[in-house]
């Protein structure tokens, strides 16, 4: 484990080397030769932690390395924050520079001095106390682990979520769910211990095509141990779609009662399926069923649960079904559709190896995707390497879940094992949103990029990796692609125990810390903040502090609320800060050049330009934290921050945005402000949203797609309006002559766009395009058709137009369409002149 840390910081001493060399000139020799002695020290840590079973010397060994690596981080950081302050003083102060200059540079000689002292000493104590062996650094090629990487992800992405073992288990619970004859609310309760599939068996219900006919109304909420019953509330409100922009907004403010009563209106009459995931306790339930109406409609709640008396404990109609183990034949399968997809040839030898160590996981399901994880990713002759490992730590005669997650674990790149311990930051339960951990990822300093992908798609890489190897679970998928995702609890808990004993992440819950550290690096609050005390700020080595919990303000001990800023030398080393639904006080506009993302809530926003404009580093400003969006209405000026490669958020005022080569998402931009941008330079954008809030036919300004078609790498697009924003298309001689239109894109989105030609022709030139929607767009012509070669890969067709009056769809056209959806309020008079096969395509 603390080889994922100390190959971190190594390559932290070799990016500074090349970005700090001017300035690191009388110690760019004893920085080498640190980094020369840490990457032999990471050598011998691997060899230890290869061992089956750690010494203790061994252990503090460890520990006193990873201080080291740690310490190492803190003495670069703190030099470049001291050189980046004395680089913006002005006037008389600027004087002071060169004297000042000098006494960091003596300060970090003897830092480093210092440093060397005590690598030394630890290497020392390594080969008196015989710790380790003689191997060398072991090196992957990057080509081939590049390769590697990229053939995970294209299988992982097409890869679908198959259930193995639980089909009568499905079938048995799909007939309760559609029971005709059951008109009162009904509860099937699915319990079972941990790791054998009731979410999944859950979700497979749930995104039935039968069920989703059945149930117009549907929503899915998770409890978990630690509930809080308005939080619960809220996220069956959201699941269920019914409410929307300033309604959301108002019901947040609301008591856990006026939820209970206006969920319980939005249900009341209406035919719904509500699934509550992970109760541990009864009296979870009692506090939600009073917002679930007993109507007679026909509705359901599905439950799942590790708890027998929680399952048979609810009141009313119910049902209750006992989860069990896989037998071996459906142990064989799943692990088969898993394990052998890296190996072409399957001999006996192989497959009886496979098979005992089958056995032993005795019908667990994750214990046998974690198993087949770990083996896709050896050669046949390793196999009997994992058995013999395997059979070693045997308890009860059967493999538990940590002896084969320990196995995987080692197995990772020291990259993907900063990613999964990384997952321990997250509430138990949550839904991971894939770009957002990306992001994190990224502003961390966790990923490097190369010459043929950026930061991002080798983050991708990772997760997509911890996925295949079922260490993580993808939730949502859209275009095959994974959206968001979520760590087992079971795995939770191992990720949270590594990284209490790395120092890596400390998580303050509703109760107390999970563990208690004055010099961690990652600092969590999953409660209210009033419950965590500001005394934790003294840490000055925090580098991120990322906040879940409700929305308020951060109190300190001594004043109403915490300041962060000059007045303090707290915090200036951080790199994340995630806010969330938390203000901020700073009291000055603290020069935290080390900062690299900051989410914030949009309503505060306004609080923070000044501070924001001046995070010349900053690779992501995201506003989006919450939910409703809340619209920003000022001028923001980014201008100043060339690095910036996200900015997510509703920006209804002017956006002003500088050098901005890196820019890969910008959502969402107004109309105005987009057209005032000069679109050549943005090179590398992939993800655009332009919004335009003006309901004001005056300042609606029309949208160009010439000024879209130098955006070479844009993949997804996204335009809103709320009302009637006119978009030119093939009536630009620009546009028209070109025989490909916009290569990249993948995805498009258009909300209340008005047109003034048929734009069918013109979407289905796009060699790429898989998604398009048109929602509550005009169009005067009526009729709108698509020709034979017509997008050629599109799988998704969305149509919600009122005015349309005919579409016309050729025989050869979109020939991998999965899904085409209508909605018109005059449907039945709307002319279709599809395919046949087409038509099964319909909902």
């Amino acid at each position: 484990m603390v080889d994922a840390i100390t190959e971190f910081v190594v390559g932290k001493i070799g990016n500074y080397l090349i970005e700090e060399a001017s300035m690191l000139i009388g110690v760019k020799d004893d920085l080498e030769e640190l980094k020369t002695e840490l990457r032999c020290i990471h050598g011998y840590l691997k060899d230890v932690e290869a061992r089956e079973r750690e010494d203790e010397a061994s252990k503090e060994w460890s520990k006193l390395v990873l201080d080291f690596a740690y310490d190492v981080e803190d003495v670069l950081d703190t030099y470049h924050l001291k050189l980046d302050e004395r680089s913006q003083r002005r006037g008389l102060r600027r004087l002071t520079n060169k004297i000042g200059r000098k006494m960091d540079a003596y300060n970090i000689v003897d830092d480093i001095k210092i440093l060397k002292r005590r690598i030394l000493d630890i290497t020392r104590k390594r080969e008196t106390y015989g710790i380790g062996g003689l191997k060398e650094p072991q090196g992957g090629g990057t080509t081939s682990s590049l390769r590697v990487r990229q053939l995970r992800r294209a299988r992982s992405v097409d890869q679908e979520e198959v259930v193995v073992g639980l089909e009568d288990d499905a079938k048995i619970l799909l007939e309760k769910l559609l029971d005709y004859e059951e008109k009162n609310r009904f509860i099937i309760s699915i319990f079972g211990m941990g790791g054998l599939g009731k979410t999944a068996l859950a979700r497979k219900l749930y995104n039935s095509g039968d069920v989703k006919e059945r149930f117009k109304y549907r929503a899915w909420t998770y409890v978990s141990q630690e509930y809080k019953t308005g939080d619960i509330l809220m996220r069956i409100i959201r699941s269920l779609g019914m409410t929307f922009g300033e309604e959301l907004e108002k019901i947040r403010k609301f008591a856990e009662e006026e939820l209970e009563v206006y969920l319980h209106g939005l249900l009341e009459g209406k035919k719904y399926l509500v699934v509550v995931d992970d109760i541990w306790e009864r009296e979870a339930w009692e506090s939600l069923k009073r917002a679930l109406p007993c109507n007679h409609e026909g509705s359901r709640v599905i439950i799942t649960t590790r708890i027998k008396a929680v399952a048979e404990g609810v009141d009313g109609r119910f049902y209750a079904h006992k989860l069990r183990f896989l037998t071996f034949e459906e142990s064989w399968e799943l692990f088969e559709q898993r394990a052998f997809r890296n190996i072409q040839r399957k001999d006996e030898d192989l497959l009886k190896t496979g098979k005992e160590m089958v056995q032993k996981c005795r019908g667990l399901p994750l214990c046998i995707v974690v198993l087949a994880g770990l083996l896709s990713r050896k050669t046949p002759s390793e196999w009997n390497d994992v058995c013999n490992s395997l059979w070693r730590h045997l308890k009860d005669d059967s493999i538990h879940i940590s002896t084969v997650f320990d196995l995987s674990f080692k197995d990772l790149r020291h990259e993907s094992k900063l990613c999964f311990l990384y997952l321990s930051i997250f509430p138990e339960d949550y839904e991971i949103d894939r770009e957002k951990l990306i992001h994190l990822l990224v502003a961390e300093g966790f990923i490097q990029g190369n010459e043929e992908e950026t930061m991002e798609d080798v983050a991708r890489s990772y997760i997509e990796e911890l996925i295949d190897r079922s260490l993580l679970e993808a939730v949502r998928r859209k275009r095959r692609k994974v959206m968001s995702c979520r760590i087992h609890d079971l795995l939770r808990d191992v990720a949270i125990k590594k990284s209490k004993e790395l120092n890596f992440v400390n998580v303050y819950n509703d109760h107390l810390a999970q563990h208690s550290s004055t010099t961690c690096r990652r600092e969590v609050v999953h409660h209210l903040i009033r419950r965590y005390s500001s005394e934790k700020y003294k840490n000055k080595r925090t580098r991120s502090f990322l906040y879940f919990g409700k929305s308020g303000f951060l109190v300190g001990r001594d004043s109403e609320t915490m300041k962060i800023g000059r007045d303090s030398e707290t915090m200036k080393l951080l790199r994340v800060l995630h806010l969330g639904g938390l203000r901020f006080h700073f009291a000055s506009n603290g020069n935290l050049i080390h900062l690299r993302y900051l989410g914030i809530h949009g309503y505060y926003f306004s609080y923070y330009l000044a501070f924001i404009s001046k995070l010349r580093f900053l690779q992501t400003l995201d506003a989006s934290s919450d939910a409703s969006g809340h619209i920003i209405s000022e001028t923001v000026d980014l201008r100043k921050l060339t690095s910036l490669r996200h900015v997510i958020g509703k920006f209804f005022g002017e956006l002003l945005i500088g050098d901005a080569a890196n820019l890969q998402t910008l959502r969402s931009i107004s109309s105005d402000s987009w057209n005032k941008l000069k679109h050549e330079l943005l090179i590398n954008l992939r993800d655009l949203e332009i919004y335009e809030y003006s309901t004001s036919e005056e300042r609606r300004v029309p949208v160009s797609w010439a000024s879209l078609t130098k955006l070479r790498n844009l993949r997804v697009l996204k335009l809103r309006a709320k009302c009637g924003v006119y978009l030119w298309l093939e009536s630009e001689e620009a546009v028209r002559s070109m025989d490909v239109i916009s290569p990249s894109l993948e995805s498009v989105t258009l909300v209340g766009i008005t047109f003034e030609e048929d734009p069918m022709p013109f979407f289905q030139k796009m060699p790429r395009l898989e998604g398009l929607i048109l929602e509550n767009c005009h169009y005067s012509g009526g009729k709108m058709s698509v020709s034979e070669q017509g997008f050629g890969r599109l799988r998704k067709l969305c149509f919600f137009m009122e005015s349309l009056d005919e579409l016309q769809i050729e025989e050869e056209a979109m020939p991998h369409l999965i899904e085409l959806l209508i909605i018109s309020k005059e449907l039945e008079k709307l002319k279709l002149i599809i395919p046949n096969r087409l038509r099964a395509c319909m909902r």
